[in-house]
């Protein structure tokens, strides 16, 4: 593995407001280097080439050199710019989109932040740790866009069948929907049922089958007379002292109070 350090140009946070204050636009520019952001607040539109996204914390920037971009302001966000030209680490950047959708926007942040902090340093330590930062953020950069490409494949290549287990569990949520018997009604090894089913809606299946259970609960508790027993059979929980658990964890109160906050709030 060739692994070849890049070029630290710049490190730092941009403020379009600041930076730009009457313009509502930025020029369009040919990048030279590889340019690396991550949103700090909700902004404009970025535009890379041909693609387009609206700027958001949970969406990082990777131009590549080359790439023609401009911006629709406001803009502020951290970045860092460097010169790569060949390697393994090129490769990996060279492969990511240039838009990668991400839920660990603090984890990037930690990144940029210690980049921020140690990248004038003069001392031999703090330059070791900035490579070190870098190393992790091609790192993250890469889990995420090969989570993002597998999301994108996976959404054509199985959505039919993930809407049919979703459907099939919402009508059988008495039923046993343990992963190895959905994993079977939907013709797939558990382990692959696993990972298209959490790509696909954001959640485990346990997480998912709960929360259809909790919510076919919440129904049942206000507009039926059934005991809290009962409901807990109909909405499959193995017991009803496991229902009121689970019900008070996701709902923030026991089954009875929510029963009771409704009603007050239709009697009012």
């Amino acid at each position: 593995m060739d692994i070849i350090l890049p070029e630290i140009v710049a490190v730092g946070i941009y403020n379009s407001r600041i930076a730009i204050k009457d313009e509502t636009i930025t020029k369009n520019r040919k990048t030279t280097m590889f340019e690396i952001e991550i949103p700090m607040e909700e902004g404009g539109i970025s535009y890379i080439n041909s693609e387009e996204r609206h700027i958001a914390p949970d969406t990082v920037i990777c131009a590549k050199p080359g790439q023609i971009r401009h911006t629709r302001l406001p803009f502020k966000c951290y970045y860092i710019h460097m010169i790569l030209k060949t390697g393994t680490l090129y490769d990996v950047l060279m492969d990511i989109p240039v838009f990668i959708e991400t839920k660990k926007t603090e984890e990037y942040r930690r990144i940029f932040e210690g980049l921020c902090r140690h990248s004038d340093s003069p001392l031999e330590r703090d330059r070791i740790k900035v490579f070190s930062l870098i190393l992790d953020l091609i790192y993250l950069l890469d889990k995420d866009s090969k989570r993002q490409l597998y999301r994108d494949k996976f959404k054509s290549g199985n959505y039919e069948i993930i809407e049919n287990v979703i459907k099939y569990i919402k009508e059988h949520l008495t039923s046993d929907l343990s992963l190895n018997q959905v994993a079977s009604y939907a013709s797939l090894s558990p382990i692959h049922f696993h990972n298209c089913f959490k790509a696909a809606t954001g959640k485990t299946l346990h997480e998912y089958v709960e929360e259809q259970r909790i919510k076919k609960s919440a129904e049942l508790l206000v507009s039926t007379d059934l005991t809290l027993t009962e409901i807990s059979y109909e909405c499959g929980f193995s017991s009803q002292s496991y229902f009121s658990y689970a019900f008070k964890r996701k709902m923030k109160m026991t089954p009875r109070e929510y029963s009771k906050e409704i009603y007050r709030r239709y009697d009012t």
